[in-house]
């Protein structure tokens, strides 16, 4: 494993020339991943290895304190070959920037003796918590916890106890060890079936208190870890950040189908009664503009995710601020409008293809079925979202996730 100063000698742009090198790998194992609804060890100890998992640790952990906007065009290399690879990858990273806003212990526990650790988890309020001498005592399932059998450490979230006997539980995250829970592998989905994301299962599990956190310290912009690290890069909200890691596959599962139906289609002739035999696809104005119709959804994409993007790194890294109202709702909407024309790209390419792309080794089909579970993530809801958005406009309490 090499030395976490031989990590600070990468440089952003180096960071995105060595995801690219990851790539034929990626690709490689894609097929195989999906099927064990599982991503490898090898991908994961290489990502490991590269230093991927340093890009957003704290500097006090070994890790480098980069932007998010690296983070995104990494992963934007990997899932145009595999959304669930860059899904994994992509939370395992901002989960390390998440629990450097943890109190400065908690990271202790965690990265102290281990400082490559990583971790998953499920972010959705459930289990029961019990408030006992010097900590919370933790039951219960929880779902849709992608890559746990990758992670040293669960993140859990829940309703943390009420602080006094009138207060009302508050809604936040712990962290749990891997010898404390247990995995229930039963994600069999139609998309994004590599993640991994099964359920994890704690049964009477202590969490010392400064293991945990609350939401709404999570989007202050001064969470423990903020005042513990003084780094700009733990004043983002929380769904400012991570949510990106998230909502940015579904725009590389629209590249990779769009560089795959170009080279697929060039050449492809038409078989069989209805089209006629031997006609070229590529001839055909109908498969020209739904093309021209994916590359411009693309292009839309990626210029409003860099936008956004570069607004909110001047905001809070160049100027230090904590982001507004608007400039967090300008986040969400962002994350999740990229999908709906990551949806529409891919949409259009995928009435163009033809019956050998049903074939499930095929990329095209699989990057459809991802993009389609992508856009069914709760964090990603667009009726909630413009409703939210649009309630801001109004001069009305947004009410939703933000």
């Amino acid at each position: 494993m090499p030395s976490a100063s031989t990590f600070h000698e990468l440089s952003p742009d180096l960071m995105i020339e060595r995801a690219k090198e990851i790539v034929p790998l990626i690709r490689d194992q894609a097929y195989e991943a999906e099927r064990n609804r599982n991503i490898s060890e090898e991908i994961i100890n290489l990502i490991r290895e590269q230093g991927f998992f340093r890009l957003l640790q704290p500097k006090r952990f070994g890790g480098l304190e980069y932007d998010l906007t690296t983070v995104v065009r990494c992963c934007l290399e990997w899932s145009a070959v595999d959304a669930s690879t860059a899904w994994v990858a992509g939370l395992a990273i901002v989960h390390q920037w998440l629990i450097g806003l943890f109190p400065i212990e908690c990271q202790e526990d965690i990265w102290d003796d281990q400082p490559d650790a990583i971790t998953f988890g499920s972010y959705a309020p459930s289990g029961t918590c019990e408030k006992v001498n010097n900590g919370i005592k933790v039951s219960g399932r929880w779902s849709y916890a992608s890559g746990c059998c990758h992670g040293n450490w669960a993140l859990l979230g829940t309703l943390l106890p009420p602080e006094d006997d009138d207060g009302s539980p508050r809604p936040g995250f712990i962290i749990v060890p891997r010898c404390h829970y247990s995995i229930d592998q039963i994600w069999d989905p139609m998309g994004l079936a590599a993640t991994g994301s099964h359920d994890v299962i704690c049964e009477d599990v202590f969490v010392p208190e400064h293991r945990h956190v609350t939401f709404a310290q999570l989007a202050s912009g001064n969470a423990p870890g903020y005042q513990a690290h003084q780094s700009r890069l733990y004043r983002y909200p929380l769904l400012s950040l991570v949510a990106y890691s998230i909502s940015t596959p579904a725009i590389g599962c629209l590249q990779g189908a769009l560089q795959c139906f170009v080279a697929q289609t060039r050449s492809k002739e038409t078989r069989g009664a209805v089209m006629g035999g031997g006609a070229k696809m590529a001839e055909y104005q109908s498969v020209q503009m739904r093309l021209g119709t994916a590359a411009g959804a693309l292009k839309a994409a990626k210029a409003m995710l860099f936008e956004q993007l570069e607004e909110s790194r001047l905001a809070v890294l160049e100027q230090g601020k904590t982001l507004t109202l608007k400039e967090r709702l300008d986040n969400r909407l962002t994350q999740a409008y990229i999908i709906n024309l990551a949806l529409q790209g891919v949409d259009a390419l995928w009435g163009a293809a033809g019956g050998a792309e049903v074939q499930k080794t095929q990329y095209l089909q699989r990057a459809w079925r991802d993009v389609h579970a992508i856009s069914h993530h709760v964090s990603f809801n667009w009726d909630a979202l413009t409703s939210m958005y649009g309630q801001h406009l109004f001069g009305l309490e947004p009410q939703g996730q933000y």
